[in-house]
């Protein structure tokens, strides 16, 4: 009879919780992929805990023939590739000692242990190979009711790890609801500038996922009120302007984006500055920085002329969310008729180089350059309709 979680029914999984079995210890589903079980949303990751010790998880994936990378050995942590997915085994740990970005630990046989040492309850439940739920805090009741709650003392789970901060308003954002819990409020509030001893990478991993949430104006307004958008993003955050956004997404029908999103946030004219801020702050990839730039400094696109001139030099993805942000700025820009030809419009090569024009006696240099842009101006123009010997018909 197959069981409840899906993932459970895979046949690497229950090999794997088996072996640690017959090795005298245990294996249990952990994190993530129980809470999403109990949401009733599609699984993605699986994450595994295990009593054994890492040397020993490396030995069973050897004796079953399965891949086994030690990308967290120190940790206690082991990638295993399994038949149907790959998976992360962690060891059971406790901690020793913090200091609010690493961890010393040591290795337990106790899951309440090492159920202790994560960051929420409804992050802190476990599931056997027959599907039974090991709920240590209360985590089941939390997630049902849409509360994000710190396991233990707040203060004391924020001091071990000020990255901590940033994961509860992100599950404010994903699981949560409002009121949010005044307990864990007051010590974010009270610590949040153990934000500015994080990475960069650490940073931006967990704000675009606050950020890509369905609706993160709660999360956002209260870390506003703390004063975190000036720490994060170099300027206040104005959530209100968010919330305009999110509703010209949804009359738009036009997926919502991070950056977009951060940008909203902030006003027109400090939205350059801001953008240069968060791509060295968060040390952001040369991708998303070229995307930042273009959303601050965008061509002129209020006209469906405009609209076509821009599909042509960058991202059909990018003109559509710059249009978005511009309506945020411009309640008179006529949206939804600039994103008809954002999505319809398929972009043509211009039709003559500089080799065409050098028959006509033009040689490399800035006057060339300057006739094909006139060209290229002329044939615009006329929507893109004259065809390559009414152009050079033009040279005079």
């Amino acid at each position: 009879m197959p069981l409840a979680a899906p993932f459970l029914n895979e046949t690497g999984l229950q090999q794997l919780f088996t072996a640690a079995e017959e090795r005298g210890g245990e294996a249990r589903a952990v994190g993530g992929c129980v809470r999403d079980y109990l949401l009733g949303l599609k699984g993605g990751d699986v994450d595994v805990a295990c009593s054994l010790p890492p040397e020993t998880v490396m030995h069973v994936a050897e004796a079953k023939g399965w891949k086994a990378i030690p990308t967290g050995l120190a940790h206690g942590t082991v990638t295993l590739v399994l038949p149907e997915r790959t998976v992360e085994v962690t060891t059971l740990r406790r901690d020793v000692k913090t200091d609010g970005r690493h961890a010393q630990v040591a290795y337990t046989d106790n899951f309440q242990e090492d159920a202790a040492r994560r960051d929420f309850t409804m992050n802190a439940l476990y599931m056997d190979f027959r599907g039974v739920i090991s709920d240590y805090f209360g985590g089941e009741d939390d997630l049902r009711a849409h509360r994000v709650r710190f396991i233990g003392n707040a203060g004391d789970r924020i001091r071990e790890d000020g990255l901590r901060i940033l994961r509860f308003f992100r599950f404010l954002a994903t699981h949560g609801q409002a009121p949010a819990d005044e307990i864990a409020l007051l010590a974010c509030a009270s610590q949040h500038k153990m934000i500015d001893k994080l990475s960069g990478e650490r940073v931006s991993q967990e704000m675009k996922k606050l950020l890509s949430a369905t609706d993160p104006t709660y999360a956002l307004a209260q870390m506003s009120m703390m004063a975190m958008g000036e720490g994060l993003s170099g300027a206040a955050w104005h959530v209100p302007m968010l919330q305009q956004l999110l509703q010209l997404e949804t009359q738009q029908k036009v997926p919502g984006h991070a950056w977009v999103r951060l940008l909203s946030m902030i006003s027109a004219d400090q939205r350059m500055r801001v953008a240069a801020f968060v791509c060295t702050r968060w040390r952001l990839s040369r991708a998303d920085t070229q995307w930042l730039e273009f959303l601050t400094a965008p061509e002129p696109m209020s006209t469906q002329p405009q609209v076509k001139e821009a599909l042509r030099h960058y991202k059909r993805e990018w003109v559509e969310q710059a249009l978005l942000l511009q309506a945020v700025d411009d309640a008179s820009l006529p949206l939804s008729t600039l994103l008809a030809v954002a999505r319809m419009f398929e972009p043509v090569p211009f039709p003559v180089n500089a080799r065409d024009l050098m028959v006509y006696g033009f040689k490399e240099g800035p006057e060339l350059g300057a006739k094909l842009r006139e060209l290229e101006k002329h044939w615009a123009e006329s929507d893109y309709r004259l065809k390559k010997g009414d152009l050079l018909g033009l040279i005079s």
